[in-house]
Formats: C-alpha cells, sequence, structure tokens
C-alpha cells in the first residue's frame, strides 16, 4: 500500500490540524504566562510576554510559542519555561 502524498499533505496543513496545534500551543503559552516570570520592559518590570503563531507551511501545519522580548532566549536558559510547559499540550 502507498500513500498518497497530495493527500497527506493537505491532511497535515488542513484547518482542523492546524486548529488543534494553535490550541496545544496556547496551553503551553498559558502555562508560560502562569509561571509569572517578569522581564525589563515599559514602565518597569512587566509579564514575559509570550505570543503563539500558527501556520499552514509548504508540507505541513505549525504552531510556535515565542518568548517575544529580547530577554526570551536568556529566560528560557534559566528557568527552562518553555521546556517545562510542554506537557500543557498533552492534555489540550
Amino acid at each position: 500500500m502507498r500513500l498518497d502524498r497530495r493527500g497527506m499533505r493537505a491532511l497535515l496543513r488542513s484547518d482542523e490540524v492546524q486548529q488543534m496545534l494553535a490550541r496545544k500551543a496556547e496551553a503551553v503559552a498559558e502555562q508560560v504566562e502562569a509561571s509569572g516570570i517578569r522581564v525589563d520592559g515599559k514602565p518597569g518590570r512587566v509579564a514575559l510576554p509570550v505570543t503563539v503563531e500558527t501556520s499552514a507551511g509548504e508540507g505541513r501545519a505549525r504552531s510556535r510559542v515565542i518568548l517575544d522580548h529580547p530577554a526570551g532566549a536568556a529566560v528560557e536558559a534559566k528557568h527552562g519555561v518553555l521546556t517545562s510547559s510542554i506537557d500543557a499540550a498533552r492534555s489540550a
């Protein structure tokens, strides 16, 4: 049996898959926000900004959870908020 490549690509890029990925990414983002990490911003210390992006790529849909701050990489290195929040996607 051979898989239909066009059919698989259509499935992996479908609205339903994008919605499922967005739901899981939002659950991760909520967990990151619940960690309460604050960063320098205007005015003063602000909650770590988290952004979720979902799109259909050429071959499949994808979602990204972004620590949307110049110190985002340093925050992840120090606290591991994205890494520790990934389990939230399992139940979403």
